[in-house]
């Protein structure tokens, strides 16, 4: 074959393409990768700068982590997805370590965290219109009697609602993806204009707001779909109690609870799950970003013994379920968060990284909130919004973005040290203390 060129020369010549040839749905700083090694990014001319958005919490490991890319690689060697009319050797390793990470039955994976929301979605309405009673394993009851009879208490009997009525509550100022059912979920009019008819079969309730989620329960509900922490929303963290309350309403009402723990889940937060903040333990868990490790491109419904087995065939499928390529980065990254204790690690770097922000004192902020190492900082709303400072924190050295307008998102890697954290805190303090 004829030698040609694998990238681009220049950064400029990367965005003057890029705007060029691929359809504009995103605003990018006018920053290019060209290399990255940990917490580290290159851009074509040398320019270093600190990674502190990791792909919206996908690079957990940082760039090019030797575990992850050598599992990538090496199954790469071995031979590319074969098809799911057929097994492969990687999948069911993956699925198993996965399932037992999770502590729960059975994972439908996927490729992208809006497949998953949808797959989550498919689940629950099917088990509303098919499920014959609710045994409460979701709750941990540490016998079927005990759950069995906790069910009987509080009334549960066969769901089965009609076909096509089912409803799902959300919340307002989510962000699940952005495929049309998903966005029909959403209560951001961005995305929703322009695309209808939207999927019906939707309610909205406030975040946060326990009575509120409890009105909204008709006998049509099948579920509740949350985030643990609202990520795009603006790392907001909900009132505590509330998602271990939200649990516990679901179960006396049998609606399936379903937490959202794409970006907040695999040790973001200090914890596996944002939920065990709370053991709030979920029906379906689902999970995405750094379940690839990185390079690999991995969601999954995680269902409870209750929901594992609604699915059959041939109600779902896709050509790269179970990509073997993807598994095995997956299965990298799994083992990564266990054997160097990633989440624990987010713990207390998170814990450093906020009194870190918090002692800055900057008169331009409002608040600072988060859990592990994902950080938002809420600027004052008549500074006109958080842009002009994180294209000055990049100008500085730090790659991070604003979400929800006023607030500054940071999500380093998760193997990030204090020296590091030192460093940014104090390009932090720098643009949000001097003129």
């Amino acid at each position: 074959m004829k030698e040609r060129a694998w990238h681009v020369g220049t950064s400029q010549e990367a965005i003057e393409m890029h705007e060029r040839y691929i359809v504009q749905t995103y605003r990018p700083h006018k920053f290019v990768y060209a290399k990255g090694e940990g917490v580290w990014v290159w851009n074509p001319e040398g320019e270093k700068k600190m990674e502190m958005l990791s792909c919206y919490s996908a690079l957990g490991g940082g760039h090019c982590h030797k575990a992850i890319l050598d599992a990538f690689v090496r199954q790469a060697n071995r031979y590319w997805p074969g098809s799911n009319a057929f097994y492969n050797d990687v999948a069911p390793l993956f699925a198993k370590e996965l399932v037992e990470f999770c502590g729960m039955a059975k994972v439908l994976p996927i490729n992208t965290g809006a497949e998953g929301v949808e797959r989550a979605i498919k689940i629950a309405r099917k088990w509303g219109y098919t499920c014959k009673e609710n045994t409460g394993d979701s709750l941990g009851f540490e016998s079927v009697v005990e759950a069995a009879e906790t069910a009987k208490n509080w009334g549960h009997k066969e769901k089965g609602i009609p076909l096509d009525t089912a409803q799902i509550i959300v919340c307002d100022n989510n962000f699940h993806g952005r495929t049309i059912t998903v966005i029909s979920a959403s209560s951001h009019e961005q995305y929703r204009k322009y695309f209808g008819p939207l999927t019906p079969g939707f309610t909205f309730v406030p975040y946060g707001d326990l009575e509120a989620l409890e009105k909204a329960i008709t006998p049509s509900t099948v579920a509740f779909l949350a985030e643990p922490i609202q990520g795009e929303g603006g790392v907001v963290v909900p009132p505590d109690g509330y998602l271990k309350g939200a649990r516990e309403i679901c179960h006396k009402h049998n609606v399936l609870l379903i937490w959202d723990e794409i970006q907040t889940g695999l040790g973001r937060c200090g914890k596996r799950f944002a939920y065990e903040y709370e053991d709030a333990r979920p029906d379906i868990l689902i999970l995405g970003k750094f379940l690839g490790g990185g390079p690999g491109q991995v969601s999954a419904a995680v269902c409870s013994e209750k929901v594992a087995g609604v699915l059959g065939y041939p109600e779902d499928g896709s050509t790269f379920q179970c990509h073997p390529i993807d598994c095995a980065a997956a299965l990298a990254a799994l083992r990564l968060i266990q054997d160097e204790e990633l989440a624990e690690r987010a713990f207390e770097l998170g814990n450093y990284f906020q009194a870190g922000l918090e002692n800055i004192h900057s008169p331009q902020v409002k608040e600072i909130r988060g859990k592990g190492l994902l950080k938002g900082v809420e600027l004052k709303h008549d500074l006109g919004g958080a842009k002009p400072f994180v294209a000055r924190l990049i100008d500085e050295g730090i790659l991070c973005n604003q979400t929800h307008e006023h607030t500054i998102r940071f999500a380093p890697p998760l193997i990030i040290t204090k020296d590091e954290i030192d460093w940014a805190l104090s390009i932090v303090k720098k643009v949000l203390t001097e003129p």
